[in-house]
């Protein structure tokens, strides 16, 4: 085989040195309390938490794993203990409209004392007040002004008594008003004896009784504004009672708020309220009778206050992370209520959601889970523009209720919103959504490895300790860190770069502590952190186990020895979300004369994606720059991965193809014990691959199971030595010279390792090098294009014979 493309042992697996750092176990070691790599997430976000421009919230972007919303909440928690505790909120009646709730902000942890004085002063306020409505000084003045009154109607009647008198008329109440009764004599006229009377007598009679009257209808007025004026001065004597009680009450409240004018302005509006309504303040006994009896469903205490936000126990911003962002919970709700059928709310019944809550700080909310949810995003963006929060009836906000619902006073917004989600969620919002674009302008972006140093090597350590510690685990020994480093960087596929899919290497951490507890370590040892890691890979690979059977078993077609034309082994990897293997997948190729070119049977069957169809053109690409210079190529040739009954898509077995062509084409067999991977451009260069260990080690248990023969290996590209990651199990077989791993640049190279021959040189008459693999394949397609020529010849003249014979046998 080609020795200079052999991959040393030494380079199949990343050897962890911890040389440099002296401890014995995780107990010596300081847990971590910065950010592991993330210097571009970390910067945005710090830069976006520094603005204080409006929309500059942050989009939080990266993979599953990686620690995004733990980094997120860390930095935030930071920041806020650096600002200041944001206000508390209360809602209030609104005595000049009901119907809108009024938003006060109070200073932090002043919300609930306000309730509590608000309490205290409107229950000492009605003993006050009762107090001073049964004082003796009020009910004197209250009958003085009652007695004058009744005095001056009392003369008033007096003084009509005696006009009617001085007429001979008589004037008697009655329920229905006065009468007037005409006299003779001091005794009352009788209906005869008034009609026995001269026509003078009873025309003076008539014109007294009509003066009487018309001096009654001037009493009784006089009486109306009497009795107006009486109680316009008991009102008067009320108002400025229950003002003087009200006002000496409510004077030490005000005086506690006079830093927030929208409190004192409520506090003297409902000071006026109470004195307008103190009878109703004071009595209130037929309401409360009727709420007994069920009358009433619903009675308002107006002096209420709501406390919807109460920082007392804040210390900084807070910091709010939501995870079911519906309409409700971000903006709050308006609770209802049901009497004997009847539906009723109030402003007490207001609640605060995530977005109140989080004011003054930073809210943390799930993309995907947002924008799940109806009404939301709409609403979030609107509420960030407009720098107003307003708690809304989301089903009246949308034309759903019929009945009139509440409209609270709006709330300023002061906060960060930070938004955690997938890549392709951030570019579908970033380019159809201009809103977005406006209000988020910020994104951070996470990354998913970090490079070897040794810095990131000690934060890794001091990563493992914190988890130990945060999650009472087992210490582990050098050799068990040693362990989970190594799994870091298989985990991201590169020797020189470690993952930082933290949730990834926190499982194998929290698996090992478990498999040393069971085993009575009292350490966590490498065998441990191996037992975790083969367990886990136990718990998933039932479908590689019955894909490994039905290889070891022939079912599916695999052949590890001997060689084949026109046959190669590819290698391919199943992801299956939570795992991913690899197999070995037998590619055919037929070739013919024919002028179709490469004809891509997964293509023609639509069982193949684009950067395959991709890849298989490229194909053409490069036979016409080795073998289409001097001449037209006329061939066909069939390519198809056997036994394959699903979607194939990527480029990695495009080198397979292509060696499986060229071995076709010249007949030369290929080593059957080789497996390829690897992309191909036109000009024959090999290019990276995807899954290069678990192609390896997929592989290699192929031929294990079939038994090693020290001639198998796997062929890859030798931008992909630096990924090599590979099990003890592989590299000790490659130390045993039992199986080998071979890195190629170009084409040449691995034909020359399938074939034992090299592929020649091209010479200016357009030959290759005599016996070379090319000079074998122009030779078959000249070929290929002489049968052609020579059958089309072949079908022009025959024609002509047919014409001939015809003729002939015409004159006979």
């Amino acid at each position: 085989m080609y020795k200079q493309c052999e991959i040393p042992p030494s380079k199949l697996k990343k050897q962890v040195n911890l040389a440099k750092f002296s401890f014995q176990s995780t107990k010596d070691i300081e847990p971590l309390k910065t950010v592991i790599g993330q210097k571009r997430a970390v910067s945005a976000i710090t830069f976006a938490l520094e603005m204080k421009d409006s929309g500059y919230n942050i989009f939080v972007t990266g993979s599953y794993g990686t620690g995004r919303t733990t980094i997120v909440t860390d930095l935030l928690n930071k920041s806020a203990k650096n600002r200041p505790t944001p206000s508390d909120w209360i809602f209030v009646h609104n005595f000049s409209n009901p119907d809108e709730p009024l938003a006060l902000e109070l200073a932090p942890g002043k919300a609930c004392s306000f309730r509590t004085e608000m309490q205290r002063l409107i229950h000492s306020l009605k003993g006050g007040l009762k107090k001073a409505f049964e004082s003796k000084s009020y009910t004197g003045r209250k009958t003085e002004i009652i007695e004058a009154a009744q005095k001056s109607k009392h003369d008033i009647y007096a003084q009509l008594e005696k006009e009617a008198l001085a007429m001979n008329i008589r004037i008697k109440s009655s329920s229905m008003g006065f009468v007037t009764i005409p006299l003779k004599n001091g005794k009352a006229l009788e209906s005869q004896d008034y009609e026995a009377l001269p026509a003078a007598e009873k025309e003076v009679i008539e014109n007294n009784l009509n003066e009487v009257q018309r001096r009654i209808q001037e009493v009784v007025r006089k009486i109306n504004q009497i009795d107006r004026s009486l109680q316009d001065e008991i009102d008067q004597l009320n108002e400025d009672v229950a003002r003087f009680v009200v006002e000496n009450y409510f004077a030490h409240l005000i005086e506690l708020y006079t830093l927030w004018p929208a409190v004192i302005d409520y506090l003297r509006d409902a000071a006026e309220d109470i004195v307008a309504n103190v009878e109703d303040f004071i009595g209130g006994e037929s309401d409360r009778e009727m709420h007994i009896q069920g009358s009433l469903p619903h009675k308002l205490d107006k002096y209420q206050v709501n406390v919807v936000i109460d920082n007392s126990k804040q210390k900084g911003a807070p910091v709010i992370y939501e995870t079911n962002p519906s309409y409700n919970n971000l903006f709050g709700r308006i609770d209802k209520k049901t009497f004997q059928g009847y539906v009723y709310t109030d402003y007490t019944m207001i609640k605060a959601g995530s977005i109140l809550a989080a004011n003054g700080g930073y809210l943390l909310l799930d993309a995907e889970q947002l924008l799940k949810q109806p009404f939301s995003y709409e609403a979030l963006k609107r509420a960030l523009r407009s720098g107003k929060l307003r708690i809304e009836d989301v089903f009246e906000l949308y034309g759903y209720s019929t009945s009139t619902a509440l409209r609270p006073s709006s709330v300023p917004l002061n906060l960060k919103v930070v938004l955690i989600g997938q890549s392709h969620i951030y570019h579908l919002l970033h380019n159809y959504d201009e809103e977005f674009r406006k209000i988020f302008k910020v994104r951070a972006d996470f990354d998913y490895e970090v490079e070897e140093s040794s810095r990131t090597i000690k934060q890794y350590i001091q990563f493992i300790s914190r988890v130990v510690r945060e999650e009472e685990l087992k210490d582990f020994n050098r050799d068990a860190i040693g362990a989970v480093i190594e799994y870091g960087f298989r985990t991201a596929d590169h020797q020189h770069r470690l993952s930082i899919r933290f949730g990834d290497i926190v499982k194998i951490i929290r698996e090992s502590s478990f498999w040393a507890n069971k085993r009575r370590h009292k350490l966590v040892q490498r065998d441990d952190v191996e037992k975790a890691i083969e367990e886990r890979i136990y718990r998933h690979d039932l479908v590689e186990e019955k894909v490994h059977t039905a290889i070891t078993e022939k079912t599916i077609k695999v052949d590890v020895d001997g060689e084949k034309a026109g046959q190669i082994n590819g290698l391919a990897v199943y992801n299956l979300g939570d795992y991913s293997f690899g197999r070995p997948t037998r590619i055919t190729v037929n070739t013919y004369i024919g002028s179709r070119g490469i004809i891509n049977i997964e293509r023609e069957a639509k069982m193949s994606g684009r950067i395959h169809n991709k890849g298989v053109l490229v194909l053409s690409g490069y036979f016409s720059q080795k073998f289409g210079a001097d001449m037209p190529l006329s061939f066909s040739a069939s390519i198809t991965f056997e036994q394959s009954y699903g979607t194939i898509d990527g480029d990695s077995a495009s080198c397979a193809e292509l060696y499986c062509l060229l071995s076709s084409l010249s007949g030369i067999p290929l080593a059957q014990g080789i497996a390829v991977t690897g992309s191909v451009n036109q000009k024959g260069e090999v290019q990276a691959i995807g899954g290069v260990n678990e192609k390896i080690e997929g592989f290699f248990k192929v031929c294990k199971a079939r038994k090693l023969t020290g001639k198998q290996g796997v062929i890859i590209p030798t931008a992909n030595v630096k990924n090599l990651l590979l099990s003890d199990e592989v590299v000790e077989a490659v130390k045993a010279g039992q199986f080998t791993i071979w890195a190629v640049n170009r084409i040449e190279d691995g034909m020359r390792i399938l074939t034992g021959k090299n592929c020649g040189r091209r010479h200016k008459d357009g030959c290759y090098t005599k016996d070379s693999v090319f000079e074998k394949v122009r030779e078959r397609l000249v070929e290929f294009a002489r049968r052609s020529q020579e059958f089309r010849k072949s079908l022009s003249t025959e024609p002509a014979k047919e014409k001939s014979s015809g003729e002939g046998s015409q004159e006979c």
